[in-house]
């Protein structure tokens, strides 16, 4: 990210990278959740002061076994979920469609796969010639033949809580292109073993857009968006050009109002019905009535009054008091 604050505290819709992949966890309600943290440890349980999550310090930071193993002693129930924090799209209905699927099995390791046109930066995974999972590639070490792989790896796992699983965890070796102790060798490791590795797949690569870079955050930040305009217009919104309009997941708005282009919608933002909204309009954590007119305009912390116009070129603040109906 070549940035001074860690990746995962970088935000789209509102939110941290982390702070998205949380919300999708909550409503599965887990019987806890541990945060490892590395680098901007400090940073990462700051932002995080309000949630009742733990955590676990990976002081140097050597790959993902090396992070797992530091949470080991948290770690009481008989299988464990393992996400990477990175993955902000994922949705909850996805999420528990992996545990349930893998409910009856008896393996130590299931994974979440799915396929992408450019598989390019995902670890690929290999199958034999029954279908059987052999092992995950990461993009450094694989051969010209491995990348054209169209399977990936999302990085989401369900391991079982035994001495077998952190025995192998524990053996790993870091004679990689990274240098770095991989989670993933434990796919090779069980299948040389005969014991068997289950893939789950999903079609849906979007959910499982792992963040490494800032386009890759402008990307995250589109489908956030497109998906919160997507749901408002299923409740009755008009959004006349979405590609054109940002509004943050925890806006809301009413029936029959009209969002035009050039306009963003950000924070615990409320919107009544029949209201019209941009273009080139500019809410932030404020009130809006209904059958309200903003155009051209800034109205933050605030709120404006049913059926009041907030004319062009006009800022209204907390201060201003000048969206309020007398």
């Amino acid at each position: 990210m070549k940035s001074e604050v860690p990746k995962v505290l970088h935000e789209i819709g509102g939110s941290s990278l982390l702070e998205h992949l949380l919300e999708s966890l909550t409503p599965l309600k887990l019987n806890k959740t541990v945060v490892v943290v590395g680098y901007g440890a400090e940073q990462v349980k700051n932002s995080l002061s309000n949630s009742n999550l733990e955590f676990v310090l990976q002081e140097d930071q050597k790959g993902t076994a090396h992070a797992l193993q530091q949470a080991r002693a948290k770690l009481k129930s008989d299988r464990f979920l393992v996400f990477p924090g990175d993955l902000p799209l994922i949705k909850t209905s996805s999420i528990r469609q992996f545990i349930e699927s893998t409910e009856e099995s008896n393996t130590n390791y299931s994974l979440f796969t799915t396929k992408r046109s450019d598989p390019s930066g995902y670890g690929r995974v290999k199958r034999g010639a029954s279908g059987r999972v052999l092992e995950i590639v990461e993009e450094q070490d694989a051969t010209l033949e491995e990348k054209e792989i169209k399977e990936i790896n999302t990085g989401v796992y369900i391991l079982a809580n035994r001495e077998e699983l952190w025995a192998e965890i524990d053996s790993i070796d870091s004679e990689n292109a990274q240098n770095e102790f991989y989670l993933t060798d434990l796919v090779q490791r069980f299948s040389s073993k005969g014991k068997n590795v289950e893939a789950i797949t999903r079609d849906a690569p979007e959910e499982f857009l792992g963040v490494n870079t800032r386009q890759e955050l402008a990307r995250a930040g589109e489908i956030i968006h497109s998906r919160k305009a997507k749901s408002i217009m299923e409740g009755g919104v008009t959004v006349t050009d979405p590609g054109k309009t940002i509004i943050e997941p925890a806006v809301t708005v009413g029936r029959d109002t009209v969002i035009r282009p050039f306009t963003t919608l950000k924070g615990e933002t409320e919107i009544g019905s029949g209201a019209e909204i941009g273009p080139n309009a500019e809410v932030i954590n404020a009130t809006i009535g209904d059958k309200a007119v903003i155009s051209h305009a800034v109205v933050r912390d605030s709120k404006v009054s049913d059926g009041k116009e907030v004319e062009p070129f006009q800022y209204i603040g907390p201060e201003t008091g000048a969206g309020e109906n007398k």
